[in-house]
C-alpha cells in the first residue's frame, strides 16, 4: 500500500454533492430494489491537485440512500432525493485526501440492500535510462529508474513495487526480458548483456492504489566488438623529482589478437595529468608508438600529482588506460644569501682601576660590511663579566644609535675581564669585542 498519513475525511464526506432525482420513463418497471448501479469512470484515477470527479447511478423503487465505504471503512454519505422509483445519480469529487485503493458504492431502498467494488487509484510515474548508448557486442549496458506516485504533497518514492524489462530489437516488437523491485527510495538498477540493437523501457502493472505506468524508451546501440588493448609498464620517474626537472613517462600499448598480446605499433597515446587534490585529468602531451608497441616522453616536473596514458582507440581496436602514477614533486627551499660580517670596535671598560662599588662605563661601536664598515645602529649587544678563573656570566643588554655607537654603566664589585656580545641575526653574523681587564680597589 502507498505509504502516507490517512487523511480524516468524515467532514468531507458530508459535503459530498445531493443525488438528482431523474426523470423516470413513463411506463418503466418498479424495481424490486436498487439495481443497476454504475460508477464512472472506473478506476477513478486522481491525477492532479483539483482532484477527480466520479458520477455514481443506481435504480431504485422506494426512497433510500447512499453512501461510500473507503478501503478502510470510513464511509462518505450521499442523499438519493426525492422517493418514489426511478433512476438517480450523484457526484464526489475524490482528491489526493481520499486514500487509494478498493471503494464500495453502497445503496439502500425498499428494505434492501446492494453495493458495488471500484478501485480509487493515484497516478504514478515511470522514469528509466539505459546507459551506455553505444556498446560493444557482449558488454553491460546498465538499466535504472525510479517508481513515483503523486499524491498532496508531491512525487513520492513507490517501495517495494515489482518493474519489468522489456526489450524491442530494432525490426521487432517490446517483450519482457526480466523485472526488478524497487527500493525503499523507488529506484531500481539491473545490468544486462548487450547483443543487439534496440529500445529498452521500463513497465509497472500497477496495483490496487496506483495506475500502471510505462516509461518512455531509451535506444541503446550495439556495435562489433572492437579488439581490446591495454597498456603495461607506464610508469613516471624519477620520484620523487625536484621541480622543473625533467619526468620520464614511458609504457607499451598492446592490442589482443590468435597470438595473444602484442605490440601495437603507429598509434598515438595521449599522457594525462591530474593535481594532487584535483579532481580532472589534463591533455600534457601525446606520443606515436614505435614498431614494438612502445612511448615515450619527458615532460617538466612542475608540482605533485597523477599521471596516465590513453588510447582512445582507433582502426577496429577499443580504448584503454594505464594504470595510474603518483609523484611527488619536491620544491628545493632557496639558498639564503650569505650573512654580512660584523666587528665590535672602540670597546673600552672604564676607569681602570675603579673603587668598590662606582661606576664602570662601557663605550664601543658595532660595525656591518657592506661594501666598507659601517656603523650599524639600532642593533641590541649584551655585556659579559668574568672574574679571573670563573666563567663569563651575563650583566645587561645596550642599544646602538643611529651610528652604532652604544654606551652604558653598571656597579664595579670585583676586578675581572669585560667584554661585549653581538648575536647576529638574520642579515648579519655574530661578533665580539676585544676583552678589557679592570682592576676594582677596595
Amino acid at each position: 500500500m502507498l505509504k502516507r498519513i490517512h487523511a480524516v475525511i468524515a467532514a468531507v464526506a458530508l459535503g459530498g454533492a445531493a443525488l438528482v432525482a431523474l426523470p423516470a420513463t413513463a411506463g418503466a418497471a418498479t424495481a424490486a430494489g436498487p439495481s443497476d448501479l454504475t460508477v464512472s469512470p472506473s478506476p477513478v484515477v486522481v491525477s492532479a491537485g483539483a482532484g477527480t470527479t466520479a458520477t455514481f447511478t443506481y435504480k431504485a423503487s422506494e426512497k433510500g440512500a447512499a453512501r461510500l465505504v473507503d478501503r478502510d471503512g470510513r464511509t462518505v454519505t450521499l442523499h438519493p432525493g426525492p422517493a418514489g422509483y426511478g433512476a438517480y445519480t450523484a457526484k464526489h469529487d475524490f482528491t489526493f485526501s481520499d486514500e487509494p485503493g478498493t471503494w464500495k458504492l453502497q445503496v439502500w431502498a425498499g428494505g434492501r440492500t446492494a453495493s458495488k467494488e471500484f478501485q480509487v487509484h493515484w497516478t504514478t510515474d515511470l522514469d528509466f535510462d539505459a546507459a551506455p548508448d553505444v556498446v560493444d557486442r557482449g558488454d553491460r549496458i546498465r538499466l535504472t529508474g525510479a517508481l513515483t506516485y503523486r499524491d498532496g504533497g508531491g512525487r513520492q518514492a513507490y517501495d517495494g513495487q515489482r518493474v519489468y524489462i522489456a526489450f524491442k530489437p530494432v525490426g521487432g516488437s517490446y517483450s519482457r526480458v526480466g523485472s526488478v523491485t524497487t527500493d525503499r527510495h523507488g529506484r531500481f538498477s539491473v545490468d544486462r548483456n548487450a547483443d543487439r540493437s534496440g529500445w529498452w523501457r521500463a513497465e509497472f502493472e500497477g496495483a490496487s492504489d496506483a495506475e500502471p505506468a510505462t516509461s518512455d524508451s531509451d535506444r541503446v546501440d550495439v556495435r562489433a566488438q572492437a579488439g581490446r588493448t591495454r597498456i603495461t609498464g607506464f610508469d613516471a620517474s624519477p620520484e620523487p623529482v625536484d621541480a622543473g626537472r625533467a619526468l620520464h613517462l614511458r609504457g607499451r600499448l598492446e592490442i589482443s589478437g590468435f597470438a595473444g598480446w602484442s605490440g601495437y605499433p603507429g598509434r598515438q597515446v595521449k599522457i594525462l595529468f591530474k593535481p594532487a587534490g584535483g579532481y580532472r585529468w589534463q591533455y600534457v602531451t601525446s606520443d606515436r608508438t614505435d614498431s614494438y608497441g612502445r612511448f615515450s616522453v619527458d615532460v617538466t616536473a612542475r608540482t605533485s600529482g597523477s599521471w596516465r596514458a590513453e588510447f582512445e582507440g582507433a582502426g577496429g581496436a577499443g580504448y584503454s588506460a594505464s594504470a595510474t602514477d603518483d609523484v611527488t614533486v619536491r620544491v628545493p627551499r632557496p639558498t639564503p644569501p650569505p650573512k654580512a660580517h660584523t666587528r665590535v670596535v672602540q670597546f673600552n671598560a672604564a676607569p681602570e682601576p675603579v673603587r668598590y662599588h662606582r661606576y664602570l662605563t662601557f663605550r664601543g661601536t658595532l660595525q656591518a660590511w657592506d661594501h666598507a664598515w659601517e656603523g650599524y645602529g639600532h642593533q641590541r649587544v649584551t655585556v659579559w663579566f668574568k672574574k679571573a678563573g670563573g666563567s663569563w656570566h651575563y650583566v645587561k643588554t645596550l642599544w646602538t644609535n643611529s651610528t652604532g655607537k652604544f654606551w652604558g654603566k653598571t656597579t664595579a664589585s670585583a676586578s675581572g675581564y669585560w667584554k661585549v656580545v653581538f648575536a647576529g641575526n638574520g642579515e648579519t653574523d655574530r661578533s665580539t669585542s676585544r676583552i678589557d681587564w679592570v682592576r676594582v680597589k677596595r
